[in-house]
């Protein structure tokens, strides 16, 4: 009795706060920890990779940024043929997976090698290739999920998520880098990012579509 009054009472709050109805607050709960989970874990990454970036020399930035450049003119017609191959939703999966296991092995071989002056160039270019796929994929996704008038009604509380992400994201590399060291702060990463891989699988159950 008194689960069900807290979770009307629950309902009742977030309705006031977001033009939502009662049948898509669970889908936008989801959706809102998918965002949260995925630019908390981009923004762990993200001061490691200037933080690489310099390591790797000044002078050298424009030519990752090159790199960078080139890297996406290959890899964006790669997805794209994923893409033909696979449904939106099982791609969303296998893009996050593919990420996760990359982070593994960058943990491995910065433990490793560490120092590396190439293997902090690799890396600030994938990060970079990282941002790209992830925020698109994630915006492919809700576009599907929802129609053009939920989206209008609910994407600013969805990308509030993100914004709630990419502040924890920080405050959480600035808390640890110093216990845990920076390296071991790409296994948190490579969690969250998992995370955010499970709110996709939640999201559909919530949408009522097939796993």
């Amino acid at each position: 009795m008194r689960v069900g009054i807290e979770r009307k009472i629950t309902i009742e709050l977030v309705t006031r706060m977001v033009d939502a109805r009662e049948d898509e607050i669970r889908a936008l709960a989801w959706s809102f920890a998918y965002f949260f989970f995925l630019l908390c874990s981009y923004y762990i990454l993200r001061p490691l990779r200037d933080e690489i970036g310099v390591f790797g020399g000044v002078r050298n930035l424009q030519w990752l940024f090159t790199a960078t450049f080139l890297a996406m003119l290959v890899a964006v017609p790669l997805f794209g043929w994923l893409a033909s191959k696979f449904s939106r939703r099982r791609i969303i999966l296998i893009v996050y997976r593919f990420f996760i296991v990359n982070i593994l092995i960058f943990y491995g071989l910065m433990t490793a090698f560490p120092g590396e002056v190439w293997l902090a160039r690799v890396f600030f270019v994938w990060v970079s290739l990282f941002n790209l796929f992830v925020v698109s994929v994630f915006w492919s996704f809700m576009a599907d999920l929802w129609n053009n008038e939920q989206g209008r009604r609910l994407f600013g509380f969805i990308a509030a998520g993100g914004s709630a992400g990419a502040i924890a994201g920080p405050v959480v590399t600035a808390s640890l880098v110093g216990l845990l060291g920076p390296v071991t702060l790409l296994l948190i990463s490579a969690v969250l990012l998992e995370f955010s891989a499970q709110c996709v699988l939640r999201l559909r159950h919530a949408a009522g579509q097939p796993a």
